[in-house]
């Protein structure tokens, strides 16, 4: 590995702790990543001590343990999670730990052979014990980052005709310029991004959108339009993008890279149809070439070319059938525009526009983060023990916003935002 990308790697760690996390002195940080991100992790953690971390608690993942584990396991043990893990949980919380998970798997198709069911049932009792922490995460009680680490399996995948270390290589300038990590000075790049989604979210709240129509004429198989969905929101809808603030006041971004701006969606105000244009992965298992029809708010009909059996599962859980969030994303997105799927969530879902099934993020609604559950419940907050995002936007679609009057604006055409939104 030459020394430029050494020092751009660098350069996107510091990134991750000053901008992801914005790490204070004397504050703790858990990062959860694979053994094979292990040489990134170093270098995170030397630069989060620079930044005056009193702890860097590295949460190791493999996830080949994991299969022999879903595969072998006795059925009764399958939901097991050991106390330890929830009062670890509650330490972090109490203690305002900041947050870092990387993402890049070394054994992408791990869980491929594993029974839709039994990761599911995990799933379930996993938020059953630590689901309380996964809604403090959503509430951004603390600091938290998701961000990219390549994996040679990883890079293969998008670069297949490439060996894997030159796969690899190609994979880290691919992330690293994408996250805009190769630029002069990263961390005020990220500031100037930030601005302009901040413009998004000004055009949507000014005009008081009320819900977004998802409208794609491009034919699908059965002779329909591809997608005509309308999402509608809750009464107070608030739209986020770039940026949040965590319970202490400290300015974060949750994802890196980020190119999304996003909203709660009322839990029965959503109707119509739509497919996905980009693989997504619910319980890490790959669904392709999805439709969905929902009836006030829920998905009553669905189809995927591959991974139903994984829908079929993912539908079991209460609250999975609507949707948690509703993002915009420009087809002129670094991702999108690098004309390659990234098979990894954090990457393909900040292309191109998405939706998500299950829990929504209380920072959706106006005053949101402040509420009690039973307050975000009645104003139509969906609650469920899953998150999962799937990918629908295309350089063919448009989206229209009907405002709170009932008039309505153009809010895309063609996947790009039009002009009156950028300003």
């Amino acid at each position: 590995m030459n020394d430029t990308l050494l020092a751009q790697q660098r350069a996107y760690a510091d990134l991750i702790i000053r901008s992801g996390i914005n790490l204070q002195p004397g504050q703790s940080v858990a990062v959860r990543a694979e053994l094979g991100h292990r040489d990134f992790v170093r270098i995170l953690a030397e630069v989060a001590y620079a930044a005056g971390a009193r702890q860097v608690e590295v949460l190791w993942v493999d996830p080949l343990v994991n299969q022999i584990r879903y595969q072998q396991v006795q059925p009764e043990y399958l939901g097991f999670v050991p106390e330890f893990e929830v009062a670890r949980a509650h330490e972090f919380l109490d203690e305002g730990w900041a947050r870092v998970a990387l993402t890049g798997e070394e054994y992408p198709d791990a869980l491929e052979n594993v029974p839709p069911a039994a990761l599911r049932e995990y799933q379930q009792a996993w938020y059953k014990k630590l689901g309380f922490f996964q809604q403090r995460m959503m509430n951004n009680d603390l600091p938290w980052c998701v961000a990219g680490v390549p994996m040679a399996p990883w890079a293969q995948k998008i670069f297949p005709d490439l060996d894997a270390a030159e796969a690899t290589e190609r994979l880290w300038e691919l992330v690293l310029r994408v996250c805009r990590a190769d630029q002069p000075d990263p961390n005020a790049a990220w500031q100037q991004h930030d601005a302009n989604l901040k413009k998004v979210v000004a055009f949507m709240q000014r005009n008081d959108v009320r819900a977004v129509r998802f409208l794609d004429q491009q034919m699908g198989p059965d002779g329909q339009a591809a997608t005509d969905l309308t999402v509608g929101l809750t009464d107070r809808p608030n739209w986020i993008s770039g940026s949040s603030y965590s319970a202490t006041g400290v300015s974060f971004f949750a994802n890196i890279p980020t190119e999304e701006a996003f909203c709660t969606p009322h839990r029965e105000r959503t109707e119509g149809w739509v497919r996905t244009s980009k693989p997504g992965f619910p319980f890490q298992r790959e669904v392709l070439g999805a439709w969905f029809r929902f009836e006030q708010g829920q998905v009553v009909e669905w189809r995927a070319e591959k991974g139903q059996e994984v829908l079929d599962e993912l539908f079991q859980i209460p609250g999975a059938r609507r949707l948690g969030e509703v993002a915009l994303v420009d087809v002129r997105s670094p991702i999108n525009q690098s004309g390659r799927i990234f098979y990894n969530t954090l990457f393909d879902e900040n292309a191109v526009c998405h939706i998500a099934f299950g829990r929504a993020y209380p920072e959706g609604i106006q005053g949101g983060s402040k509420l009690s559950d039973e307050e975000l419940d009645a104003l139509g907050l969906n609650s469920s023990e899953t998150h999962n995002d799937l990918m629908i936007g295309a350089a063919t679609m448009q989206v229209i916003g009907t405002c709170a009057d009932g008039s309505e604006v153009v809010i895309m055409e063609n996947g790009m935002f039009v002009d009156t939104v950028l300003v």
